[in-house]
């Protein structure tokens, strides 16, 4: 996991799985989601927010070495 801080003061993360790198939004309060638009909307039960980057982590690590026909 790697955390960058851009330009307009937003903190970004990043998970490499592989040779694939995710870009993660979130944060240990509002927890964490492959979305941006997650966080956007307000909403607070998104089924992509996971309560923590460990979870989602394995969440996509999951997803990366399924078939592709069951992804």
């Amino acid at each position: 996991m790697t955390g960058v801080r851009g330009g307009g003061g937003e903190a970004r993360t990043y998970l490499r799985i592989g040779g694939d790198v995710f870009t993660v939004y979130g944060d240990e309060v509002r927890g964490w989601s492959p979305r941006a638009d997650d966080f956007r909307r307000g909403v607070s039960s998104s089924p992509w927010v996971y309560g923590s980057v460990e979870e989602l982590f394995f969440a996509l690590v999951n997803l990366c070495t399924a078939p592709r026909a069951e992804a």
